[in-house]
């Protein structure tokens, strides 16, 4: 158990430190500094730094899943409207504060043969995925107001949640993401007459 507790310590860092600095600025090294913790130690846990990037990835979608993606739980409300502001909920509160983890990394990583690539890639696929799904739902539910191609809807509506939260990085103005909700009000045939034209509660 205290040897669980150290690993996910351990990741909790370096997940937060791959979304400010980058994943491939993430070492064994550095992140023993930052827990401190002895290089040795740290490889108790992760025999290299590819190891150590897959179980940061892997971490990070855990987090995400956690805090955005629907799955049967009581009290999640599974409405594609509910994941979205959950997803824009995510990004305002900062919960990892470099901005969109996987947009970061996959680019960071693109081009670049191996399995990091690879789960970075599939990490990416799966946050589409699981749009494009909800859109399926809340077209047969009569969520929507008319039938959307759940394809193009759900890349349309990924790009308007990393654009935004990019925006948001920089700026650091919560506007932004209100701005993002008319976006998708928009797209989705919601009225305009609200900067709050999807949910928008903000937490």
């Amino acid at each position: 158990m205290r040897a669980e507790r150290t690993r996910a310590a351990i990741l909790g860092a370096a997940v937060h430190l791959g979304s400010l600095r980058g994943l491939g600025e993430l070492s064994i090294g550095g992140l023993a500094s930052t827990v401190e913790m002895s290089k040795s130690g740290l490889f108790a846990h992760f025999g290299s730094k590819e190891e150590l990037q897959l179980a940061t990835v892997t971490q990070a979608w855990h987090i995400f899943e956690e805090e955005v993606v629907p799955f049967p739980r009581e009290g999640i409300d599974p409405s594609l409207e509910a994941l979205l502001e959950r997803w824009l909920s995510f990004f305002e509160r900062k919960v990892l504060p470099g901005g969109c983890f996987f947009v970061i990394a996959a680019v960071e990583f693109a081009g670049l043969d191996g399995p990091v690539n690879d789960a970075l890639a599939r990490a990416l696929e799966d946050q589409i995925a699981a749009i494009e799904a909800a859109v399926r739902v809340a077209n047969e539910s009569g969520e929507l107001p008319a039938g959307k191609d759940p394809s193009g809807t759900a890349f349309a509506l990924h790009s308007i949640l990393v654009n935004a939260n990019s925006v948001f990085v920089v700026r650091g103005d919560r506007g932004v993401l209100d701005d993002a909700r008319v976006a998708i009000g928009e797209l989705l045939g919601r009225p305009q007459g609200s900067r709050e034209a999807l949910v928008a509660p903000h937490a």
